[in-house]
Parts: C-alpha cells; structure tokens; sequence
C-alpha cells in the first residue's frame, strides 16, 4: 500500500478505473492522538485506518492506503491520510457513476472511492515524561527543558536562577539568544564540550525535532557550567569562608575561597597532609610573608602571625641577619652560629666540614692497582663562611707521585688542610689513603697494558721456556728445568725503572743439560778368530804351540780391519747380535738429551770415533753427540775385544753364546711380563681399594742357560736331555705360578669365570713353552739349527779332502796354498771370529771391506776347526788320524 499524508486544505483526488478523476470524500469520523501515543510507523497507522474505515462505511471489500513517508507521530496538528476503498455497489447511497462500476474476481458489482481519513496529533511534553519514557528529553543538568509545540529546546540557567515564562514563540527564543549572558550563562565554549559552543540553547543550533535520532543526540550533547558555589557539595571551602565563582568556568579550580576579615589563608578545608596552618605577614603587619605566598597561604582560615624580620630592610654586613629582639622589633645582629669580631666582623667560630670526593664507601680509602694512574679528586669544602682572606687550601702527598702509571705496590696518604686564623684550632684536615693493590702481571692484557703502563709487561724469554711467576709488587721469570740463567729476555734493560724480582742483568734460559749416551748391545764386543798354531796333536805339535811370525802377521791386521769394519758400517756392526745381525747404526746406542720440552732423541746423531788399541787384543771406540745448545755428552767407550780361539772350542763356544743370549731374551720377557703384571695388579688394588689384600704370588725364576761343553768326552745326546728336561721343569714351575697367580684372583672374579681364566692361562703357557723350546732349537734368523748336530758332522766329514805334500806344504784341490790369513767373521754370541783364509782376498778379509759374513751354519765355514774327527780310510785300508780342512759347498 502507499501512504499519503498531506493538509486538510490540500485538494486530494483519486485516480479510477479508466484513468478518470475523482474527487476524495472526507471521512466524517476523525482521529485523535498525542505525540506519544499516535502510531510510529506504517505497520501502526494501517490497522488504525482501515478499522477507522469498516466502522463508518458499509461493504467494504478493499481498502488501499497511500502513504509517502510522513512522520505522523512527531508532527502535532490536523493531518490527512488518503485512501481507497472498494464497496459492494449495492449498499453505496445514491447513484453510481457507471464508469466507476466494475466487476471482481467473484463476479461481485463494486464501485471503488477516495476517502481523506482526518487525524489530530496533539503535542506531548517531553519535559516531564517519566524516567526512561523514549520521548523523555535528553537535556543534562544544568541545562534546563523548555517544551515546545511538537518538540523541546535545553537552555542554560541564569546566576539567579529565574528562568523567563514559557513561550514557544519565535519571539521568545529571539528574546533569549539577544540577551546578554556572562560564560556561566552559555554552554561551553568548545565543540569538545559542547554541542553548541557559547550558546544560550539549542533553539537554532539543533534539529528542530527532538526526538529523532539527530536531534536526541545534538540535545543530549549539550553542556552548561555548573555553579560550585551553588551547593556546599560542590566546592571544598571552609567554613570561614566564602565561596566566590572565577570569571572563567573552565579554570581550574573555578571558584575561590574567600577567607573573613582577619583572617588568612587560602579558605579550603584542611587536608590530613596539608601543613599545619601558619600563615604570616611581613613586619607591616598586611603583607604576607614569602613563605605563607609558597605555602599557598596554608589551608583554612587563621588569624596570621606578625613576623618582624620579614620584609625589614637587609642588613649590610657579612653573616649579618635580621634578629627579634624584646618587644618584637627587628634589627640586625650575626646569624646564629657566627661571633663579631673586631676584624673580620661576623665570623663562623666552628670549623669547615672537609668531605673527600670519590669516597664511596666512606671509609678515606682509594683503592687503586698496579698499572692505574692515580687522579686527584681533592675534597668538599661545607662551610657558609667562605671569606677569601687568610683562607688556604693545602694537599700534601707522603710520597712524590710518578708522572704515569702506579707501579710499587703499597700505600701512601694525602693530607687536606683547610687554614683558618680566627678558628680554634686555626685549621681543619682530612687525610685519603690511597692504596695500591697488587696484579698479576703474568695475566694481564699485554696490548693494554703496552701502551698504558709498559713497566709492568713481562719480559720473560718465553721462547726458551721461562715462566713468569707473580709476586708481590713484581714478577720474576724462572726458568725451566735443565736450563740455567735469571729468565729474563738477553739485553734487556730496566734503568728507568725498578728491576723486578730475581733480575741479573737479562740472562736468558741457557740449555745446560748435557745429553747422555748409552751403549746398546754387548760390550765389550769381543771377535773371535782361530788360534795361529794349526791343530794340535798333528806333526807333532801340541796344543798351545804356535807359529810365532804367522801370529804376529795375524795380529797386525786385527786394528786395521776393525777400523775398516767400524768406518764402513758406521759402527752398526759392533752391536749385531745373531738375533739381530744387520742392525741400524743408530740401534747401537741410545742418546737423548733432557729439555724443558722433554727427551729429544740424538741417538742419529752421535758420532763414532777412531778405535784406539788399548792392549795387542783390546780396542776402545769412543761415542759422542751434542744438543744444539752446544752441550757435549760424556764420551763413551765400548771395548772391541779379539779372542783368539782353538778350533776344537768354536762350536762350544757358539752354542754357548748362543743359548746365553736366547735364554737372556726369554728372561727380558718374562721380567717384562711380571713388571707389567705388577703394574696391573697395582692398577686393580688401587680400584678395589684394601677389601681383600691379595696373597704374595711368587714367580718362577727363569731357567739358567743350558750349556753343553765340547771335547773328547762330549755326549750331545745326553747334553740335548737334560737340556729337554729343564725346560719341561721351568715350563711346569711357570704353569704353576701362574695357576697361583689366577687363583689369586678369586677375590676379583666370580666363580663362574674360574674355569675360563685358568683354560686361558693353561693355553698361553702351552704357547709359551713352544716359542721356547723352537727358540732353543732354531736360529730366528736363518731358521738352522744351533747346536751340534751328529747327522751335520757325518756331512761334513764326507766332504772333507786332506792330504800333505811332500814337503810338508797343505795341498787343496787346486795346487798348493800359500799360508791362511785371518779374517772376521760374525759369531753367534755377539762376538766375530777371525778365520784363516787362502783366496785373493786374504789380506783384506775377503770381502771389500774387510768385514766376513756370519756363517750360515757352523759347516759352512771355511777352514774352521772340528773339534772331533773320525777315522778316515785310507788307500791302504788303515785309519788314521790326521789334519783336513773343510770346503764349503
């Protein structure tokens, strides 16, 4: 449906069927409601009409309302509302224009008209609507409500409170913006404030409906000043006071207290801080003092106090003030605390109060460190008389201060002293004391310190291991260990400054340990060869006869050819073992020097010196080294001893050495095995602590070198069984042990690993004893037997080819040979043999430099004697005994 609402005078008219006017019929019935109960919307107004319609028309069948939008309910006067109704032709009176007459849906005759349904709205005050009512005003006190016809207006109260008689007139509110109003009168003057900055109302400066939402919101935004004097609640005067409105009523506070006649004060109620109320007047009695005008005059009002020296005109001297005297009248006298004196006028008899600065825990002390740079903070003067004359501040220091950095460690004092002549005592002093702490110059910041207090850089020779060690006050550099001198850098200097502790000019850390050389392998070095003489018992010669020119010729060559052997192997040869035959030259010693650094090894750098006869067949050989300091070693000596042997003792005396070195290897081991043992049992005690001591487990001692001596009645056989039975009898004292050792571990192992322990021990002894008994029996070197053989000996007897010529001269295979010369030849035990040789090379041992191989067996000699021979046939079919020689194969 559309809504029309427009004037009662309008002419309305309404468009039938056909496009025809008509003229609208005012409906006789009318409507009446105030503003607060006509309908607010067209969802009320509808309802309200068409019931309005069916009560004054007859067969009514429709009704159409047109509505553009109006606001019934905000607007008071007469007010139309169009609408058209469609009846029943039938029941309409008089005659129907036929062109208006038509038939509905339900093929009834009906006629369609135009009728104004009349409305009066009668105006509401919204001034006294309950609380809460939606039209009720939205003025804010102080503002006031004045109601209007329709509406309302907020206007701000006068000072006296009398409001004008309410009119709605134009005229009226005309008559209120023209009047003159202080800022009391008007709201605020600031959009921040106030909807209508410096209006009286909100007559022309709101919407003129107050109840829409623009015009609600303008009206409730609008704000009066409130009068604090009104009401004893809203300002805080006492009561002696007056309260009295500022001129301003956005100051803060906008009202004044105004104290009585008499009284003085700020006229405001007392505060529980608030000082007590004190208030005084100058000597004149009206003006207030300066401290009453800074104390605001104190709270409340009181009767002031006269205070004569304020305000009295200053006095001219010196610590002069203005005193009360009897009858309280002012003059001017010394302050408290100060004497006239006939000189100097007022003067302060007590001392100054001296304060040190830079005291923090007030205590006079400064503490300071070595390296710090003292400052002077001098001192605090409290003293209000402070006259220029015969005044004198002294600092006088215990000690003359450096130009620089703090470098002893200590303390001294400054002493401050204030001189006064009309004091008693005439001065005044303080004293600082000033200590200097010691720092550790061996852990300071040495690129700091370089330039800010060098004196205090160590200058220890570092590069040669000295230490510095901290003192007090100082340092010293100590040097380390096998080096000698004051630890301080060479050529250093401390003339401009004390020497620190232990300085003796800057001697260095000089390496004084000497190194220490140790021989390694047999000394003496002993060189067996074949006796000069033959064998005895042939052509009659016997044993011990010799040939004296071919001894002296054999003996003549030994120091050459031990030269020749020590120059060509560089004295490697003199420490080969037939374990070891072809050692290092460096393997023969051992040299090592001590440094702070630890063992440097020299042992490649020692030098073999000529060896020097001591005897025909004795010889020295010397050894030396030095460490790069220069220290030289204790030159040491292995003797190189030439034992001239019969042939029917070489393999004697071979298997003898033979088995004296096996068996001093196998001893090495076992007193390594039980070192390390021990070692490790000490290890366990320490970790197990003293719960269980263990039982003392004696070990077996090693068994002694078997050894079988040739000769005539020599049995290799039984000498090879007893031999046997030895060391099955070590091997069995050894497994014991070492079952008694394993026992003993009961205390550490569990019952369960018993078994296990001693299947392992049972097994390494097995081992043990095998390494042992092949040792015995075999070189490790050559893998060959060691020991007399009587299978080897029938070999080498079946090779043999002996004769004699005619005159007497030996005769070998390929003519006749000039006489043998000796040569050296390794032996088994560390030491050579000289054997008689035939070729070419017989004046030079036989070999480039002199020096013969060890034998690969004891056969493969040449020209070494057998200590036994058998029989041999003859062409003649008689045995004989008779000399031979030996060739190689």
């Amino acid at each position: 449906m559309r809504w029309l609402l427009v004037a009662a005078t309008v002419p309305l008219f309404l468009l039938g069927r056909g496009d025809a006017k008509q003229e609208c019929e005012l409906l006789k019935a009318s409507l009446t409601y105030t503003q607060e109960e006509a309908p607010r919307d067209l969802s009320g107004l509808l309802p309200v009409v068409v019931g309005r319609v069916n009560q004054v028309l007859d067969g009514v069948v429709d009704v159409e309302v047109e509505w553009t939008g109006g606001d019934l309910h905000g607007r008071v006067g007469e007010h139309v509302v169009q609408c058209k109704v469609t009846r029943l032709v039938e029941v309409i009176p008089g005659t129907v224009n036929e062109q208006h007459v038509y038939r509905d849906d339900r093929g009834r005759d009906v006629a369609t008209q135009c009728f104004h349904v009349p409305f009066t709205i009668k105006d509401t005050d919204e001034c006294v609507l309950r609380t809460g009512h939606p039209m009720r005003h939205q003025c804010q006190a102080p503002a006031q409500c004045i109601n209007t016809i329709g509406s309302y207006e907020c206007i701000c109260p006068t000072l006296d409170s009398k409001m004008p008689p309410i009119h709605t007139s134009t005229e009226f509110w005309a008559l209120i913006n023209a009047q003159e109003r202080s800022p009391w009168e008007l709201s605020f003057n600031t959009s921040i404030r106030s909807s209508c900055p410096s209006k009286p109302s909100t007559y022309g400066c709101c919407p003129p409906q107050g109840d829409t939402k623009d015009g609600s919101s303008c009206r409730a935004s609008f704000r009066c000043p409130t009068d604090p004097c009104l009401s004893a609640q809203d300002n805080d005067c006492s009561p002696k006071a007056t309260c009295a409105r500022k001129s301003n009523p956005v100051s803060t506070p906008n009202f004044l207290c105004l104290c009585q006649e008499g009284l003085m004060g700020n006229g405001r109620k007392c505060r529980p801080n608030d000082p007590k109320p004190e208030p005084k007047v100058m000597y004149d009695g009206v003006t207030p003092t300066e401290q009453t005008v800074k104390a605001n005059f104190y709270c409340d009002c009181t009767k002031p106090i006269v205070d004569a020296c304020s305000g009295f005109p200053p006095c001219k001297e010196k610590h002069e003030v203005c005193t009360v005297m009897a009858g309280n009248v002012p003059t001017c006298a010394c302050k408290p605390g100060y004497v006239r004196h006939e000189k100097y006028g007022c003067v302060d008899e007590r001392p100054p109060l001296l304060r040190l600065k830079n005291d923090p825990l007030g205590d006079h002390t400064l503490r300071l460190k070595q390296g710090d740079v003292y400052k002077e903070y001098a001192v605090e003067i409290l003293d209000e008389n402070a006259e220029e004359y015969l005044r004198s501040l002294k600092i006088a220091y215990s000690q003359a201060l450096p130009h620089g950095c703090l470098t002893r460690v200590g303390e001294f004092h400054v002493n401050y002293t204030i001189a006064m002549p009309w004091t008693s005592p005439p001065y005044v002093r303080i004293t600082r004391r000033v200590v200097i702490e010691d720092i550790d110059e061996c852990n300071i910041d040495v690129d700091k310190y370089r330039d800010s207090c060098p004196e205090l850089v160590p200058q220890c020779d570092t590069k040669n291991g000295a230490r510095c060690v901290n003192t007090i006050g100082s340092y010293t550099c100590q040097c380390p260990r096998f080096t000698t001198g004051d630890g301080f850098q060479q050529n250093i200097s401390f003339e401009d400054h004390e020497s620190p502790d232990g300085f003796l000019g800057g001697t260095g850390c000089r390496d004084t340990s000497r190194p220490v050389i140790s021989l390694v392998g047999p000394n003496p070095r002993v060189f067996r060869v074949c006796e000069c003489g033959g064998i005895a018992g042939l052509s009659g010669r016997k044993k011990g006869e010799f040939d004296l020119k071919l001894k002296s010729q054999q003996q003549e060559q030994y120091g050459n050819d031990i030269k020749e052997l020590v120059r060509s192997t560089a004295g490697a040869e003199l420490c080969a073992t037939p374990s070891k035959p072809h050692p290092d030259p460096s393997e023969c010693i051992s040299a090592y020097d001590e440094t702070y650094q630890g063992k440097v090894n020299l042992s490649k750098k020692v030098s073999v010196g000529e060896p020097v006869q001591k005897s025909s067949l004795l010889w020295s050989v010397p050894y030396n080294v030095q460490d790069e300091a220069g220290n030289a070693a204790e030159t040491v000596w292995r003797d190189i001893v030439v034992e001239e042997v019969e042939l029917s003792e070489w393999e004697g005396k071979i298997q003898s050495a033979t088995i004296k070195e096996h068996d001093a290897i196998v001893r090495h081991a076992v007193e390594k095995a039980l070192a390390d043992d021990r070692a490790r049992r000490q290890e366990s005690e320490t970790a197990v602590g003293s719960r269980n001591k263990r039982a003392s487990i004696k070990p077996c001692p090693p068994c002694q070198a078997c050894e079988c001596s040739t000769g005539s009645a020599f049995d290799m056989a039984k000498c090879k069984q007893y031999c046997a039975e030895r060391l099955d009898h070590c091997a069995i004292d050894e497994l014991s042990w070492t079952i008694r050792m394993m026992m003993s571990l009961e205390t550490y192992l569990p019952a369960s690993m018993i078994p296990v322990a001693l299947f392992t021990v049972a097994c390494l002894t097995s081992i043990m004893f095998l390494r042992w008994t092949l040792t015995l029996m075999f070189n490790p070197e050559t893998n060959r037997l060691d020991y007399y053989d009587e299978r080897r000996e029938r070999a080498m007897q079946e090779s043999v080819t002996y004769y004699r010529s005619e005159n007497g001269v030996l005769v070998g295979n390929h003519g006749p040979q000039p006489p043998p010369r000796a040569s050296l030849s390794t032996s088994v035990d560390g030491g050579s043999f000289f054997t008689p040789r035939g070729d070419a090379q017989a004046s030079g041992f036989g070999s480039p430099n002199g020096l013969q191989p060890p034998p690969r067996s004891v056969s493969e000699s040449i020209y070494e004697t057998q200590p036994l021979i058998s029989p041999s046939k003859t062409g003649d079919g008689v045995r004989r005994r008779s000399p031979y020689n030996t060739r190689s194969r």
